[in-house]
């Protein structure tokens, strides 16, 4: 383990206490309730130090890059904390390069044995896949509420046309694609 200087022990401190405070001021209306959410406070802490605990997890393991070519392993050393920043902007590179605002999902094949993996890189504060699909079928659930409830009052009662189902769509805050005129 790579052992620091008095002064770049400070200057960490310094760094994580910044990172918290800040973090802590931006979401005092979330934790800060009576009695105070010190569990939530704790854990906005704990996600405020972000890169920064990382670099702390990793100091000393000097390993930089392990590649295999032609049978033969090849191990590149370097300061850890130079890792983790590369890892890092390797995966904001995969995230920018495909366009993603929050996460992206790579398929890969272990070329030996054909076993195939999905890679999802992530923003660590957006929504995670599953929380996007859940969305998604909550907002489906809603559509068809709409649309069971105007099939059975179009049946029962009658007397609608199909801008009594557009206008309730788009009440509920689902317009229709490419519908040029809002109908209200």
């Amino acid at each position: 383990m790579t052992d620091l200087t008095k002064e770049q022990r400070e200057e960490r401190r310094q760094r994580a206490l910044s990172l918290i405070e800040a973090e802590l001021r931006a979401t005092l209306d979330t934790w800060h309730q009576t009695p105070p959410r010190l569990d939530w406070a704790a854990a906005i802490a704990l996600d405020a130090l972000g890169d920064l605990a990382a670099e702390i997890l990793v100091d000393g393991t000097m390993m930089r890059s392990l590649t295999i070519k032609d049978g033969v392993a090849t191990l590149e050393l370097a300061e850890a904390t130079e890792m983790v920043r590369i890892f890092a902007a390797g995966m904001r590179g995969c995230l920018d390069g495909h366009g993603a605002s929050n996460y992206v999902e790579m398929e890969m094949t272990d070329g030996a044995t054909g076993d195939a993996f999905t890679v999802t890189v992530q923003r660590r504060n957006g929504m995670t896949p599953h929380q996007f699909r859940q969305q998604a079928e909550a907002s489906l659930g809603k559509v068809l509420g709409i649309v069971t409830e105007y099939v059975i009052e179009s049946n029962d009662i009658g007397g609608l046309d199909a801008n009594d189902l557009t206008g309730r769509l788009e009440q509920a805050g689902f317009p229709l694609p490419n519908d040029e005129e809002p109908t209200r």
